[in-house]
């Protein structure tokens, strides 16, 4: 069966109700939605909650999915524009930074001297990526950190594909300016 089969199947048998199915989709999401909810609200707490929102949110409203976008962009989509209401609704701006977040991506340093570095840099991005504004923020984090494609990111932004790029370039731009010392 390819991808799309087995992706058109799921959509499927979600739309039927199949809890076991949801229960695949929560397990095969459930980590990049939580990361790409906590890029965007810089808490642990609320962005457990922003994804249970979207799982939520999916399992309630799986009957309109069209199918115009893959799944997951539906998905990212949602989890997104949660986020970014949470961040209009409840102000999240000074939240944790990245450092602070175990990340499978991260690999440990046996040299003390260089993960203190390490982690100083990662601080001083974290700080630089939490000034740009939200829409550059969500953009930056959807294109830097999960390497999603314009087209992709501007469909679950809900921009055009130029918007996209042009708030990624602002954002990249910004960061150039704010972290120019540690090139």
């Amino acid at each position: 069966m390819s991808p799309d089969d087995s992706s058109k199947r799921l959509i499927e048998r979600l739309k039927a109700g199949d809890e076991r199915a949801f229960e695949e989709f929560v397990t095969e999401y459930r980590e990049r939605v939580y990361r790409v909810a906590w890029r965007v609200v810089r808490d642990d707490d609320a962005a457990e909650d922003v994804a249970q929102e979207a799982f939520i949110k999916v399992f309630r409203h799986v009957g309109r999915f069209e199918g115009r976008s893959s799944l997951y962009t539906w998905l990212y989509r949602i989890t997104v524009n949660i986020a970014l209401n949470r961040l209009k609704r409840d102000k999240f701006r000074n939240m944790l930074p990245l450092g602070d977040l175990p990340r499978p991506d991260r690999k440990a340093s046996s040299d003390p001297a260089r993960a203190a570095l390490s982690g100083e840099i990662a601080e001083r991005i974290d700080q630089a990526v939490r000034t740009l504004p939200d829409k550059q923020r969500a953009v930056f984090v959807l294109k830097f950190f999960e390497g999603l494609t314009h087209n992709q990111i501007a469909d679950i932004v809900g921009c055009s594909e130029g918007t996209s790029k042009a708030n990624y370039f602002h954002a990249i731009r910004k960061l150039r300016t704010k972290l120019e010392d540690l090139r």
